[in-house]
């Protein structure tokens, strides 16, 4: 399988949204006790938001895509 250019832009998109999610995950948990409702609710919906970026882009970039470029006749 080979991948496109806009393929492997999206696996590595999809590797950063995953580090994302998880470093914002560790905020979530430790500074939960000290922080805020909302603070806490926009963490977990930072974390959840990468996370599910995360398995779209990586959808995308491990998809096996035909060639639909047209031949030359």
């Amino acid at each position: 399988m080979k991948k496109r250019f806009l393929q492997k832009v999206s696996s590595v998109c999809a590797k950063i949204s995953f580090a994302t999610a998880f470093v914002i995950g560790i905020l979530l948990f430790t500074l939960s006790a000290d922080a805020s409702e909302v603070y806490r609710s926009s963490l977990g919906a930072g974390t959840f938001f990468f996370f599910m970026v995360g398995i779209v882009l990586h959808a995308i970039g491990s998809a096996d895509l035909p060639n639909l470029t047209p031949g030359k006749d």
